[in-house]
């Protein structure tokens, strides 16, 4: 049922795409399903592993690599690939671990990792991909990620602390982030449908080049962190490596680069979101 609800959703986004109009709700709908996430993980140094900074080095050499072999045939192409593929881990990769049952703390990290250094460097690569000056500051890049994932989980372990008995309580309705995560997916799919449908409706040979390398990306991404994380975090690093956080680069294709480079997290907005359901719907059927 779970699985057909987020097909459906999709379904709906992309036909009825009256969603673009709450963008602004979907941080703080993440902030909701951070904070059941983050509910029972526990914060230690034994969560941190080699394979955190193996994801973290594979999008960064993987994204300037793929720039590099792309720019000597087509500039727009190699730049849309270029930002879809630096995307840092999603901020909602914990809640979708969680809903599988997987272990949330070592994607947790991943996403604090992957989003702290990239918005670091971001300032220093852009410009170099761009090929102008872009006066990116890392405080307006890094600030807004911080705040969205420290207040959950700084609330969560406070009450954990503090009120064992309403953090038990709340344990148990882990499950109600899900339906949240429906209406995220729902905004943002929709979203995507009414840029395309509006702002390059008439260029559609550029459209499907950059359909076909998002979706390439997006099976090379969770495929690789399947592998980087072995026996033991074959969910965990996929989910960290694969699930991104294209909000982020949408944001930066909008405001430092040409319009057309955001198609290619939009268009990974799609494909992520298909492979999200496929994955809970196998989960459900193991279970």
């Amino acid at each position: 049922m779970k699985t057909i609800l987020l097909l459906l959703t999709i379904t709906t986004g992309i036909l009825f795409p009256y969603g673009h109009e709450y963008t602004f709700l979907i941080r703080y709908f993440l902030m909701v399903m951070l904070f059941f996430s983050f509910l029972d993980v526990k914060v230690n140094k034994e969560i941190i592993t080699k394979k955190h900074f193996v994801i973290l080095f594979t999008i960064i050499i993987s994204a300037s690599l793929i720039f590099v072999l792309i720019n000597s045939f087509n500039t727009e192409l190699a730049q849309t690939a270029f930002i879809t593929a630096i995307a840092p881990t999603a901020i909602a990769a914990p809640v979708i671990t969680s809903l599988k049952r997987k272990k949330v703390e070592f994607v947790a990290f991943s996403l604090l990792l992957n989003n702290f250094v990239i918005a670091s460097l971001i300032p220093f690569m852009l410009p170099v991909v761009v090929q102008s000056h872009a006066d990116i500051s890392i405080t307006d890049v890094l600030f807004p990620i911080l705040i969205t994932f420290s207040i959950p989980f700084i609330t969560a372990q406070l009450l954990k602390l503090f009120s064992k008995k309403i953090w038990t309580k709340l344990v148990n309705w882990k499950d109600v982030s899900f339906y949240i995560l429906i209406i995220n997916i729902y905004i943002a799919t929709s979203d995507a449908s009414n840029y395309v449908q509006s702002e390059f409706s008439n260029n559609l040979g550029i459209i499907f080049l950059i359909a076909a390398s998002s979706a390439l990306l997006c099976i090379f991404f969770f495929g690789l962190g399947w592998i980087i994380g072995g026996k033991n975090y074959h969910h965990e690093a996929s989910q960290s490596l694969g699930q991104k956080n294209n909000a982020f680069t949408i944001w930066l294709s909008l405001t430092y680069m040409n319009p057309i480079s955001a198609i290619g997290p939009v268009f990974y907005v799609f494909f992520q979101n298909l492979y999200i359901s496929y994955e809970l719907h196998k989960h459900r059927h193991e279970k």
